[in-house]
Formats: C-alpha cells, sequence, structure tokens
C-alpha cells in the first residue's frame, strides 16, 4: 500500500482509502482499498473501491485523491494515469457511491473532468486532488511542479463539483523560505487544515535527487486570499524518516486528524513476505500557544495499552553503564520524563535482543534542544536518509518527555506533545528489544518512566 486517501467520517465511523495493488507487494498499477474503523485502532477491511479500467484514462492506475460527501453523495476524486507509449499522462478523474458504506462506485463516463495541466506545469507532475467547500461553491487543490522544476499547489473553482475552473497557482516551491523546508521539482498530496483563523496548507516534498522520491511533509500557516496563499511560516511536519503522504479530515469532536504512510522498499523477489507500505498512527495537529504547529497521536491510540509497569527515577552518568529497560517484545510503548542535567547528550537505543546491534537510536542535546532519530542504516528505505533531526519547540530547561512506541517493525515517536518521528525498520532477526538509556558527557535522570506491553488490535478480514 501507498497513500490514504480521503479519510471520511460516516455515522460516527472513519473510512480510510489507500493506495493499494492487490497483486503483489510492490509499485504497480494502483488501485484504491477500503477500510473502516470506529475507534481509530481496530479496523475492517472492506472490497477494493475502484480499479483501473482498461482502456480507459487510469489504465496506468487509480492514484492518489480525495473523497467529499455533498447531502449523502459521496464525490471521490483521483488521479487517473493511462500510457501513451513511455509517457504517463495524467488526469482528475471522479467516481460517485450512493450507499452509505461506500462499496459500489461509478465513475463519470466520458472525459475526466481536468483533463490535463494548465500550461507551465509539467505533464508528469500534476497530480492528488484535494476538495473542500467554500462559501460560494467547491474548490480543489492538485499538487504539481512546473516546468522550470519548482513544486506548486494549484487551485481550481468549481459550483458543482464537475466543472472546474482553474484560478491558478494557489503558492510555489520558489516563493518559500527557508528554502530547505519547501524545495522540490514536485509537490504531492495538497492537505488543507483550517484551525481557526489559520490556514494550514501541508504537502509532501518529491526529492530531488534522480528518480521520484518522497523526501519529506512540509506545513505552511498562512491564509487564502483571493486565490493565493499568504505565507507566515513554513516549517517540517513531523520528522521523519519515514513519514509521507499525509491525508486529513475534521473528527466528529472537530479535531484535525492526520494519517501518514510509512514508505519502504518492496521485499526482495526471493523474501516470503507479502506486503509492503502501512499507514502511521492516527495523530492530531493542532497550533501551540507559541503559533506553531504540533503534532501528536490521537487519545485513541492509548486503547491498546495493555500490561504496565512504572519507575522510578534512575541516575545516568557517562562513566557508568547505560540504564536498560529489559528484553520486551515487539510490541511495546514507553512514556519517559528526561532531566538532562549537565549531560551534553543523552541517548536512547532500541537494540535488537539478540545481538545488541541498535536499530533506532535518539539523541537530544539539552544545550541547541536539538532531537535527532535515526534508524539502523543498513537498509534503504525509498532512498531516504536514515536520519531526522529537529530543533524542538519549547524544550523545558533540558527537561524532555518522550513516548516511544514500537508495534512490530514501526517505530512512532512522539516529542513533549508536539512533534513526532515515525520509522520502519526491517524486521529483527529475534523478537525481542531492550531500550538502553545513557549520558554522554555529564549527568542526567530518568524522572519516571511508565511501560506498556501492547495488545495490537486484529484487523478483520475484507467484507461488505
Amino acid at each position: 500500500m501507498n497513500d490514504p486517501n480521503g479519510p471520511i467520517y460516516r455515522d460516527g465511523r472513519l473510512h480510510v482509502f489507500y493506495q493499494h495493488n492487490p497483486e503483489a507487494p510492490r509499485w504497480d498499477r494502483m488501485h484504491w482499498g477500503h477500510a473502516v474503523s470506529s475507534d481509530l485502532v481496530t479496523w475492517r477491511h472492506l472490497p477494493i473501491a475502484i480499479a483501473p479500467d482498461l482502456p480507459g484514462v487510469d489504465d496506468f492506475g487509480c492514484w492518489s485523491g480525495c473523497v467529499v460527501d455533498e447531502g449523502g453523495i459521496a464525490s471521490m476524486f483521483y488521479t487517473g494515469v493511462s500510457l501513451d507509449g513511455d509517457e504517463r499522462r495524467a488526469s482528475i478523474c471522479r467516481a460517485t457511491s450512493l450507499d452509505e458504506l461506500m462499496i459500489t462506485w461509478v465513475k463519470d463516463v466520458g472525459d475526466p473532468c481536468i483533463a490535463k495541466p494548465p500550461e507551465g506545469i509539467a505533464r508528469e507532475a500534476f497530480r492528488d486532488p484535494f476538495v473542500y467547500r467554500e462559501d460560494d461553491g467547491w474548490a480543489m487543490l492538485v499538487g504539481a511542479g512546473t516546468d522550470d522544476g519548482h513544486g506548486a499547489v494549484l487551485r481550481y473553482r468549481s459550483a458543482d463539483l464537475r466543472a472546474w475552473t482553474y484560478a491558478g497557482p494557489l503558492l510555489s516551491s520558489d516563493a518559500v523560505t527557508p528554502t530547505e523546508v519547501a524545495d522540490g521539482p514536485c509537490w504531492e498530496c495538497p492537505q488543507l487544515v483550517r484551525l481557526g483563523d489559520v490556514d494550514v496548507l501541508i504537502v509532501s516534498v518529491v526529492d530531488r535527487a534522480p528518480g521520484v522520491r518522497p523526501s519529506h511533509v512540509a506545513a505552511f500557516t498562512g491564509r487564502i486570499d483571493h486565490d493565493r496563499f499568504v505565507l507566515d511560516h513554513a516549517e517540517q511536519l513531523g520528522m521523519g524518516p519515514d513519514f509521507y503522504a499525509p491525508a486529513t479530515t475534521v473528527t466528529p469532536d472537530g479535531r484535525q486528524l492526520v494519517l501518514g504512510w510509512i514508505p519502504e522498499d518492496p521485499p526482495h523477489e526471493s523474501s516470503s513476505r507479502t506486503w509492503a507500505g502501512s499507514m502511521t498512527f492516527p495523530r492530531v495537529v493542532s497550533i501551540g500557544d507559541d503559533g506553531r504547529l504540533s503534532l501528536a497521536l490521537a487519545a485513541e491510540v492509548k486503547s491498546v495499552r495493555a500490561e504496565a509497569r512504572s519507575f522510578g527515577p534512575r541516575r545516568l552518568a557517562e562513566d557508568e553503564p547505560a540504564w536498560r529497560y529489559g528484553l520486551v517484545s515487539q510490541h511495546f510503548e514507553l512514556d519517559v520524563t528526561i532531566d538532562a542535567g549537565d549531560a551534553s547528550e543523552v541517548a536512547i537505543e532500541l537494540v535488537d535482543g539478540d545481538d545488541e546491534s541498535p536499530e533506532v537510536r535518539l539523541a537530544f542535546r539539552p544545550a541547541e534542544g536539538l532531537l535527532s532519530v535515526a534508524r539502523r542504516g543498513i537498509i534503504s528505505v525509498a532512498g531516504r536518509t536514515s536520519q531526522s533531526t529537529r530543533v524542538l519547540p519549547g524544550v523545558r530547561n533540558g527537561w524532555i518527555d518522550l513516548r516511544l512506541i514500537v508495534d512490530g517493525s514501526v517505530v512512532e515517536v512522539e516529542t513533549d506533545g508536539r512533534t513526532m518521528a515515525t520509522m520502519r525498520l526491517p524486521t529483527t532477526r529475534g523478537d525481542r528489544l531492550a531500550v538502553t538509556f545513557a549520558a554522554i558527557g555529564g549527568h542526567a535522570q530518568i524522572v519516571k518512566l511508565d511501560a506498556w506491553s501492547l495488545a495490537p488490535p486484529v484487523a478483520e478480514g475484507p467484507s461488505a
């Protein structure tokens, strides 16, 4: 599976669609998979929603998009890709569903609703519609790349979800500073989140390295004014290194929910592994008191906690062995508060229980307020670096709160309830892990540590 698409609530249940190849665990002609949940952690798989038509404007795949509800009629907007020789041609397509569970979808007949990109936009960099309601009708954002190599989001308008008029570029990477947050030849999967009177434009930035590779997620705060985005602030959303293509929706109680994709390379041809790619745990995006974005796990994630253990203060010193939280399964959660004291760095390592090789290393440098996360670098995950760093907002005098969740081969880290990092690991050689804590260049203290085993919910099989 690839990107989550079109998360939408119906009758209190969250439906999530996603790019899906039902034939093999590798990239190919994508369909839209479909799952539904009433609690954000237990999922029931529903039949595949849409598949490519042969021949058709989507014969090379039904790629990313969104779902909106208009008076009980669900409209799906997606990227249809067809092949013209070796050239891919992308268009924006639409399908509708009348049934409550959105099992059956009917594609619009005739031409796609937007047949090709506007002038100045690269044909191979035009995709991922996001549709939302405005006072005077509907708006659509489309991810794009310009002919001269800048990522962009385009804006369209419609009165009826059928006929669309191009309103111009909403924002492009050449208008954003700092440059490293936004720079890329294409912006994918645009999402618009509205937090009070602040608009948050979220895009996934394609790496400039050769080949189409995911780099990171960028978020721009400001406001939309007359079809243009007035930018106040730009930042990376989450730390990665394995968080990409998030999709958003509003929960019934008003939270702005975010689900991301954890990319990975497909298994080797000789591998018996039958899956590749997964979704992150659901998280919520909000604005902190300092006006900066916060990203934290949704409260529902706590429902998978099982057996609990608690530990009091533990001293950490450079001249003493690292403190070790025993051998644990590959499904657990730690919630730890650390006082970095006079240490120059506090290191937390997730260690393979068989050969003691580090799988993940978290390093906090209090003088800089800097957190770095790195997974074991012997694997390549979609061509991206294995490390991510960030200066943490509002670190309290060298104190840091970390929430670490290990769910099989997925690691999620929440820091101070403000930012998150996601890592996809290779399957460890054993079935047990340990977590070690060490101070470097001085003394530090684990103030408290709470631990839980997890009782991972079982996803039910396909059902109508």
